[in-house]
């Protein structure tokens, strides 16, 4: 299933039809088979896995590490219209911190709706300000779904930026991946911005849900004063993955091993050994948020630390050194990556784009 068929296969839903129409079969399909264009490392939930049938159906794309529930937090989303004549894709918020920041008020029932709207609004206008206005550009400032329930209004007053796709004209799979790899780069400095909104208690509710709270780094020193305590410390470290970035070495593993070639990714700290006999190449990932530099820079900087003190300080033959990203990274860092003999390979709308040397790994 491709993008495109992931929301066109929704229409024809109505709430007031028995669970088992097609249309909510078909949404139920796509959690459990996410299109290839989607981001790699965002779950996908889908409505009307509760007890009754939503008003709006939705598609929402999560990063585990903000949120793991539509309910609280920050996504991205797809929100059909009640008439199902368009499907917004919007970077939204849960509401669900905001109406029990309203009910701690003292607000009940439809008075705690109210106030937790007006303040998700106010929210949304706060992150809208501050937002690069680039990210912002031929985006929508509202959405309207056309439903007058809580949860539909509080969607239009938590969307901060979306795009609206008519339903009977969608566009094609090249024009998705390209929103959606903009709104995954939106997502990053939402989350971003709102948690410094939170943290100098501007605004009340944090851009992540309870469970998925930012805990305070441990630093501690590290100055090795030879290669056996760089590799000693740094083996020892026990630094969580985020999701994405799990997703992204195990998808390039799979395609590697889909060769016949070996790809370890048990060599701890190196994300990923790749054996292609008579070398070893050396592969480090990195997630991609709004700007690309931050990565390119960790890549580069593990990429020759590793190869110092796991092949040259143990007498090994230098491995071929390969950056992998899960979104494009810009032709300047491209050039840059190949000026140091990086090789580098990115996931673009479900397929891998790169270096001639890299993509020659998955032929």
């Amino acid at each position: 299933m491709d993008a495109r068929t992931a929301l066109a296969g929704v229409a024809g839903y109505s709430h007031r039809a028995r669970k088992d129409q097609p249309a909510q079969g078909h949404l139920l399909s796509v959690q459990a088979d996410p299109p290839p264009e989607y981001p790699l490392g965002l779950s996908v939930l889908v409505s009307g896995i509760g007890p009754s049938l939503p008003v709006v159906p939705w598609i929402a794309l999560l990063d585990d590490d903000v949120t793991t529930t539509a309910t609280d937090g920050m996504y991205v989303g797809y929100l059909f219209t009640s008439a199902m004549d368009a499907v917004y894709l919007s970077m939204n918020q849960g509401a669900t911190q905001h109406l029990r920041a309203a009910e701690a008020d003292g607000h009940k029932g439809r008075g705690a709706e109210i106030a937790a709207t007006k303040e998700i609004a106010l929210e949304t206008a706060q992150l809208r300000q501050l937002i690069d206005k680039s990210l912002l550009a031929h985006k929508l400032a509202s959405i309207e779904l056309g439903a007058k329930r809580f949860l539909p209004r509080v969607y239009e007053a938590a969307s901060i930026a979306a795009v609206r796709y008519p339903m009977s004209n969608l566009p094609d799979n090249v024009t998705l991946s390209a929103d959606l790899s903009e709104f995954a780069g939106l997502y990053s400095q939402c989350v971003e911005i709102k948690d410094e909104l939170a943290a100098n208690r501007r605004i009340r509710t944090t851009a992540r849900s309870h469970q998925q709270q930012v805990q305070p780094a441990v630093i501690s020193e590290f100055k090795p004063n030879s290669s056996a305590d760089y590799v000693a410390a740094i083996s020892a470290s026990a630094e969580r993955p985020s999701r994405k970035h799990k997703a992204l070495i195990k998808a390039f593993g799979d395609a590697v091993r889909a060769t016949g070639r070996t790809a370890v990714t048990s060599a701890h700290p190196r994300d990923l050994v790749v054996v292609d006999r008579p070398l070893e190449w050396l592969v480090e990932a990195k997630t991609v948020g709004l700007n690309a530099e931050p990565a390119v820079r960790d890549a580069i900087g593990q990429l020759f630390a590793y190869r110092h003190f796991y092949y040259r300080e143990a007498g090994k033959l230098d491995p071929r050194l390969l950056a992998l990203f899960n979104a494009p990274i810009g032709r300047g860092f491209e050039n840059l990556l190949t000026t140091l003999d990086i090789d580098f390979v990115s996931r673009v709308a479900g397929a891998w784009r790169g270096s001639e040397d890299a993509l020659a790994l998955l032929a």
